[in-house]
């Protein structure tokens, strides 16, 4: 049998259909979490960008690797 043969005996219109509800599914799932997230979470999440709590200390120095590390070999 040929692929074609296989093909045209597959009944593809349930593709659609399935797709449809997945995507239904998901969509719902998004807008429901959307929807009951609290009044903190969203402020929370709003201020993410302006958080400057976290200070990062520059580096001092740059860490410099051994020798054995570089491959180098003395001799």
């Amino acid at each position: 049998m040929s692929m074609t043969e296989i093909m045209s005996f597959i009944d593809l219109s349930v593709f659609p259909s399935v797709a449809l509800v997945f995507f239904l599914a998901a969509f719902i799932a998004v807008i429901w979490r959307v929807m009951t997230r609290t009044k903190q979470e969203i402020d929370d999440a709003a201020n993410i960008v302006l958080d400057d709590d976290r200070v990062v200390a520059p580096r001092t120095r740059i860490q410099q690797s051994s020798s054995a590390e570089q491959g180098v070999t003395h001799g």
